[in-house]
């Protein structure tokens, strides 16, 4: 996972030094700030600062501070009363990503007045919200498994910080800057693995976590108290209760079902087929074997195989064995391994048995 992270400080090496050339090239030029210092914003005044969709995406806005002689990633908060800039990197910025020694930095400016400034070990998924609250996940000096989420108010006092046995995904903060969540990546920890975490900073308390059933998301929308939305840059965002009860699981398994890639549909039938589902619900798996059954490329033989044997089963629950058995065949023809040898000699069995004409041959 240390990996996944350097590859995510790669892209971003790559977006700031595309910002550099820019500003070096005069496209953006710079903004008067306090006090005669000059601060270049690529957080452009005139266009609302875009949500950060995925996680592997960093913000493709920077700032640069010459007397402070820094050049960083910034957001800007919902009302853009406030920008947050960090950089990932040491004090000199000559060392940035992975690394065992040098902190990173960040500013908080309100207008073009630095308010907070302050060290963190790495820096990243930076937010802020309209009272100029602000949330960082860092990433952590040295190596292993781990993260810290940290929350802020404006005036830079810490107002609360989690450690975790896990690399961090992400994280989101409500415009108000009351609510935060943050999710952890896979690790060896049963206890901080994938899970998500919301707190509410108002009371500095941990509300609860849980792995969220839809997956990471790629961000958070926060609504009415009480619920939290885990956004999904191709299906849209779907709403949980803090305590982790999936509210919107049907709409999220049905749009899964009309717009997911035929690996994912797959994988989801497969689930529901474990739970006994009723002749509507079989139906409608039929119908979303349909809908991908053709986007299988020719030579992924085994996903051809393994649709083909979901359609069996659908078939075999709706009592409708002779379908089922052919289909359990053909899958068994694309694919040897699949695990239905058992399954087709029992179907032959019983549609022998309660088949009459097979009866009176075998007297």
């Amino acid at each position: 996972m240390r990996d996944l992270h350097s590859s995510h400080f790669s892209i971003q090496l790559i977006i700031a030094t595309m910002g550099l050339f820019r500003w070096l090239f005069g496209k953006h030029p710079p903004v008067r700030g306090v006090s005669g210092s000059e601060i270049s914003k690529r957080c452009s005044p005139e266009e609302p600062v875009k949500p950060l969709d995925l996680w592997t995406t960093p913000p493709s806005e920077f700032i640069e501070i010459p007397d402070r002689k820094f050049f960083g990633q910034c957001v800007r908060s919902p009302n853009r009363r406030y920008t947050l800039a960090w950089r990932d990197a040491n004090e000199s910025g000559s060392a940035g990503g992975h690394r065992s020694t040098g902190k990173g930095r960040y500013y908080l400016l309100d207008g073009k007045k630095i308010i907070s400034t302050g060290s963190i070990a790495r820096p990243n998924d930076g937010k802020v919200a309209d009272n100029g609250t602000f949330v960082f996940n860092d990433w952590g000096l040295g190596e292993g498994l781990q993260g810290t989420f940290l929350a802020f108010d404006k005036a830079g006092v810490k107002l609360y910080g989690r450690r975790f046995k896990a690399n961090l995904f992400n994280n989101g903060l409500s415009p108000t800057g009351e609510v935060a969540v943050c999710q952890t990546c896979n690790s060896y920890d049963s206890d901080d693995g994938s899970i998500l975490t919301i707190f509410d900073l108002d009371t500095r308390v941990e509300i609860a976590h849980w792995i969220p059933l839809s997956g990471w998301a790629d961000y958070y929308s926060f609504g009415q108290s009480g619920v939290i939305q885990l956004g999904y840059a191709r299906f849209g965002a779907f709403a949980y209760s803090w305590s982790g009860d999936f509210i919107d699981k049907e709409r999220w398994q049905e749009v899964r079902l009309e717009s997911g890639s035929y690996g994912e549909v797959m994988m989801l039938i497969e689930q529901l087929l474990k739970a006994s589902p009723s002749s509507h619900d079989l139906e409608r798996l039929v119908r979303s074997i349909d809908r991908i059954e053709p986007t299988i490329p020719t030579l992924e033989t085994k996903s051809r195989a393994q649709a083909k044997k979901l359609r069996g089963l659908c078939l075999e629950a709706q009592s409708d064995l002779e379908n089922a058995l052919r289909l359990y065949e053909d899958a068994l023809n694309l694919d040897p391994k699949i695990g239905l040898k058992r399954r087709i000699a029992q179907l032959h069995k019983l549609l022998r048995t309660n088949d009459p004409s097979l009866k009176m041959e075998g007297k």
